[in-house]
């Protein structure tokens, strides 16, 4: 590079000196220097209109003849554009072998961008979802996709969890779509069949309800006889009325189960028994404390409301689920522990909370807590009376009422249990906000 400047700069010094000696011998010195200066610019600008013919062929041909400063430049560019041309193949090979890669795939992958426009997909998600190309390259995926949860799944970005609908495309096939986001918030969307899942699901919750069905009929006839029995207990010997009363207790607690089960069964397939309506949560939760207090009489139970406000949601479900909280923390505390059941909310939510001073729970174990019966010491449920089911129904009815669970508990300092609502669903008589 240096030779050739050196080399340009020494012929226009010695072109400039041959035209300022012609030009005295001529005696026209401006003529000369005039004519030097014209014969240069016009070189240069010839060299310049052949770049441009070139780079305007896209350089595919050989560079033009030149020599000099400007053939430099020819043959670099021509390098530049010979380097170029072959990491434009290898990034074709590789987006060619990654377009065949995600084709032979059986699940789906869409790209779109960070407005939800199509931009890429698979063969295996255009089968789910009924994507056309290239008519719907550039469409809003809600657009496509026409369910109302997957909207709400993806305008409200509720990518934490896989979503399950109905395929749109096919008949009887149920889809799990998980969606993460990159780079600038773009999405990858990511879609599986899930129908045989699904089918083994519905299988297992249609089990267990026409069990707990049929469960009640017999059930119902034992109580019957042993109610019968209880009546002549007196005359009874001795053994046999410790029987009397252990049959009674178990019957008590397989109907408690059967409750239970059949309860968690509807509320898995979202079957109402009430509307929703707004309800006042002082009486709901003073209803609660007074029905449960005789279970309670060993404990203090204190009730703090820091706000008169209502919630929107399902009478019987928010009283169950409430009522599993404060049932829980009653049987996990010793005789005579404090149990505190809370309401407070602000612009941002509602939060109902039972506190107790229990054994507490390590953390391993909370996040499988509301598993069905799943218990933290195996051996306590038959002193407990418990079902082993009543965190699974508060969890089900908090996600009807799109709200969570939050458990925060250490080992000998007992637990707290809190259900966040959200704003939405509060009403605060005192800020004018009519029902």
């Amino acid at each position: 590079m240096k030779t050739i400047w050196q080399q340009a700069f020494i012929r226009g010094a010695l072109g400039l000196i041959g035209s300022f000696v012609i030009g005295l011998l001529i005696g026209q010195l401006f003529l000369g220097l005039f004519l030097f200066v014209l014969f240069c610019l016009c070189s240069n600008l010839y060299q310049l209109y052949q770049f441009h013919s070139w780079v305007r062929r896209s350089g595919k041909a050989a560079p033009p003849e030149a020599s000099g400063i400007w053939g430099d430049v020819f043959d670099a560019v021509h390098r530049l554009q010979k380097k170029q041309r072959k990491s434009k193949k290898r990034m074709r090979r590789a987006l060619s072998r990654i377009e065949n890669s995600t084709s032979a795939l059986k699940e789906g992958v869409i790209m779109a961008d960070n407005l939800g426009n199509l931009e890429w997909w698979n063969a295996s998600a255009g089968q789910f979802l009924g994507l056309m190309k290239p008519v719907d390259r550039g469409q809003p995926v809600t657009n496509i996709v026409r369910n109302p949860e997957f909207f709400r799944y993806f305008t409200q970005k509720r990518f934490a969890d896989p979503l399950v609908i109905k395929s749109p495309a096919q008949e009887g096939v149920y889809l799990e779509i998980q969606t993460t986001l990159y780079d600038q918030n773009d999405h990858l969307i990511f879609v599986r069949d899930v129908t045989r899942l699904h089918l083994l699901e519905q299988m297992r919750k249609d089990f267990v309800a026409n069990a707990s069905h049929e469960l009640k009929t017999p059930l119902t006839v034992i109580k019957g006889y042993l109610e019968t029995l209880d009546m002549f207990k007196d005359s009874l010997p001795k053994s046999m009325q410790k029987g009397v009363v252990n049959m009674t207790n178990q019957s008590n607690r397989m109907e408690q189960l059967i409750e239970d089960l059949l309860l968690l069964s509807r509320l898995e397939s979202n079957d109402k028994r009430d509307v929703d309506q707004w309800h006042d949560l002082s009486e709901l939760i003073h209803g609660i404390v007074d029905s449960i207090q005789v279970i309670g009489d060993q404990h203090s139970i204190q009730v703090i409301i820091s706000s008169e406000s209502k919630l929107y949601g399902s009478y019987q479900e928010l009283y169950s689920a409430f009522s599993n909280l404060v049932v829980n923390a009653i049987k996990y505390s010793p005789e005579g522990g404090n149990i505190t059941i809370k309401w407070e909310n602000n612009l941002q939510e509602g939060i109902f909370s039972v506190t107790d001073n229990g054994l507490g729970i390590e953390a391993r174990y909370i996040p499988r807590l509301t598993e069905r019966f799943f218990r933290v010491d195996k051996g306590r449920g038959s002193s407990t009376g418990g079902t082993g089911l009543g965190l699974a129904i508060v969890k089900h009815v908090l996600l009807h009422h799109d709200a969570k669970l939050l458990i925060t508990s250490q080992p000998g300092q007992g637990s707290t249990f809190s259900c966040l609502f959200a704003a939405s669903r509060i009403q605060q008589p005192l800020l004018n906000k009519s029902e």
